[in-house]
């Protein structure tokens, strides 16, 4: 467990300054019949407090408040949470509210303590439980199928014990139970490493792009989300992640053997990216690779305002199957910058550039073979300008452009790049295949108005060359999409969200094959 900092510094000043400042400002004595003995002797018997200086007790000898003071500040530094029972929580609780005077006069933080012992209170013996519950009521107008519903949107238990030497371990599990059967989509261990780094082991997800999407490090949906996420990172995978802080940023990598692109792992959404014939085997199938993926991320704070990330991913292998594509590997590189005008204005921007090796079964001219697709190279970038509400005073203001090139594959899913709950009928996306080049523009604002009531809404429009097919032809596909929702914050554990969202997809008379869209959702969220 991490020692917070004032409780260390106290515990210097004790060892160094404690005899001056007895002898120039003794506290006075606890009394020997005072409840703290019994109650530090008790919590130090059930092995929840330890490393309080020696000679706290000295038979008949009274103890100043100052030490008693002293020994609770070091003694919360190093609690071992795993044996503390429901009455030793409440026991810490009175020692910090006894001694809150002799504490400030330490120099020790006192709501900093509170803040610990609620810490410790929260991992009462050793596990966590927590949850998060979501019923929503849809109301679907989608030509030509309108659709409505009651819907239980996510069902999450979520576990959490913490042990080890100074419980600096941690062990973290996610049950989900909204469609199918209950299993576990997070299952791992993260633990100090080598070189004061952390190494996690098992199932997880790292989101290492949420600086730079609408709903990542930016709540301007709350509990009502968005549908939009990271482009590379924030899958579910199953591997090795490594983390390694250092002065001016941190760096992060993992190593997982993913079959991507395929529904069967739920590592990467529903659909496939590519479907089509293996004439090795004579079936049709869905294309599943079986490769290695290497992610590395470093994110750099120079100063206050100025940032810089850059990461490479790299999936590689040689192993498709139920399909007549042959992947050999995936490249991408990207960069980012974040720039802070001040504490509330920030400009960010990220570019992408990725290289694919992928041959297709086709005519060789002397015969059917395996042929090198040639792909181009593909881009992608967004710029994004980050408003706070604190500086417009009324509403916070999220500012997008980005652009896709065609042939840019997204492990996360095409869908990744939209707005949930709207129709997309006859756009030929396939999973993480972008066919042609795509561009995004969006406006975005939150505003609370108090700590019960928030509004937001949005605006956004897409624009692709010959995405779409209106079953004769191939036609440009290009929306315009808006909503707005209003949040009440019933209580800490229960939030009820109203949102609308509207599509017009841009339709002529050769741009028949894609449908408006409009939906209404009630959302009922519980966390616990």
């Amino acid at each position: 467990m991490k020692k917070f900092v004032t409780a260390i510094a106290v515990a210097v000043l004790v060892a160094f300054a404690a005899p001056a400042l007895a002898a120039t400002n003794p506290f006075m004595d606890v009394p020997m019949n005072h409840w703290a003995y019994d109650a530090i002797g008790q919590l130090a018997a059930h092995g929840v407090l330890s490393g309080y200086p020696d000679g706290l007790y000295r038979g008949k000898q009274p103890t100043t408040r100052y030490e008693m003071a002293s020994a609770l500040a070091r003694a919360l530094a190093l609690v071992d949470m795993t044996k503390a029972s429901k009455q030793d929580v409440e026991m810490l609780k009175k020692l910090v509210i006894e001694f809150k005077d002799e504490l400030e006069a330490l120099g020790v933080r006192v709501d900093d303590l509170d803040k610990r012992v609620a810490v410790i209170e929260d991992r009462l013996g050793g596990w966590k439980l927590s949850g998060q519950l979501r019923v929503d009521i849809t109301d679907q107008d989608r030509d030509p199928d309108p659709d409505s519903a009651v819907k239980v949107s996510r069902a999450r238990i979520f576990m959490d014990r913490w042990f080890g030497e100074d419980e600096s371990m941690h062990f973290h599990a996610r049950l989900d139970g909204t469609n199918g059967p209950v299993s576990f989509s997070r299952f791992f261990v993260e633990m100090p490493f080598f070189w004061d780094s952390q190494l996690t082991v098992g199932r997880f997800s790292w989101d290492m792009e949420e600086d730079y999407y609408l709903g990542g490090s930016t709540s301007i949906f709350g509990i009502m989300s968005g549908g939009l996420d990271s482009i590379l990172t924030d899958r579910v995978i199953e591997g090795f992640g490594w983390t390694k802080n250092f002065g001016m940023g941190n760096f992060r990598a993992y190593l997982a053997h993913p079959r991507v692109f395929t529904d069967d792992t739920g590592l990467a959404l529903s659909g496939n990216p590519l479907w089509g014939f293996n004439p090795e085997t004579g079936n049709f199938g869905s294309l599943r690779i079986d490769a290695w993926e290497l992610m590395m991320m470093a994110q750099l704070q120079f100063t206050e305002q100025f940032g810089f990330d850059i990461g490479a991913q790299v999936f590689f292998g040689d192993n498709a199957w139920n399909s007549n594509f042959s992947f050999e590997n995936l490249w991408t590189i990207f960069a980012g910058l974040r720039f802070n005008f001040n504490e509330n204005i920030a400009l960010k921007g990220i570019f992408y550039h990725q290289q694919a090796n992928v041959d297709f079964w086709g005519w060789t001219g002397a015969g059917w073979g395996w042929i090198d697709a040639n792909l181009p190279d593909a881009n992608a970038y967004k710029a994004i300008v980050d408003v706070k509400q604190d500086a417009l005073k009324f509403t916070s203001l999220w500012l997008e452009y980005a652009h896709y090139d065609g042939g840019f594959v997204i492990p996360t899913g095409v869908n990744s790049l939209f707005y949930d709950d709207i129709s997309r009928s006859g756009l030929h996306f396939f999973n993480s295949v972008l066919p042609t080049d795509l561009s995004v523009w969006r406006v975005a604002g939150k505003q609370n108005w108090n700590e019960k009531w928030s509004t937001f809404f949005y605006v956004a429009g897409y624009n692709a060359d010959n995405l779409g097919w209106n079953g004769l032809n191939w036609v440009d596909a290009k929306a315009f999409q808006w909503g707005l929702g209003i949040l009440h914050y019933y209580n800490p554990n229960v939030t009820f969200g109203l949102s609308y969202s509207n599509i017009d997809w841009k339709r002529n008379a050769e741009n028949t094959g894609f449908a408006d869209d409009h939906v209404f959702r009630f959302r009922t969220h519980v966390s616990f």
